[in-house]
């Protein structure tokens, strides 16, 4: 029952009406979701991640997607210059927001 409301109060928390994360925290969160599943071997649910991705957009904003492919790409560029240290930090705090945003498949 928990699990179930719980996952009931993160679908609506993704929806456009209850969005509250701004565009530029989205596309970072993207970013380091869609990196994490190369970087740690992260498994996540495709749908989820689309429905947080379509409930972060705007229906106007054409270059959405756009930011989030080039923050990503950056995102691999910095990473190789990072220790394992913090590759493994990267890893635990992209692990705690996919489940925060109830992601993980």
């Amino acid at each position: 029952m928990l699990k179930t409301a719980t996952a009931l109060l993160l679908l609506l928390s993704v929806t456009p009406a209850f969005a509250t994360t701004d565009r530029d925290t989205a596309v970072s969160q993207l970013a380091s979701l869609y990196n994490s599943v190369d970087v740690c071997g992260l498994i996540l649910s495709r749908a989820k991640v689309d429905a947080f991705r379509d409930a972060a957009r705007q229906p106007d904003d054409t270059l959405f997607n756009v930011d989030v492919f080039r923050a990503t790409q950056a995102l691999y560029a910095k990473q190789k210059d990072w220790t394992p240290e913090q590759t493994k930090a990267f890893c635990a705090e992209t692990i705690a927001t996919a489940r925060t945003l109830g992601i993980l498949s």
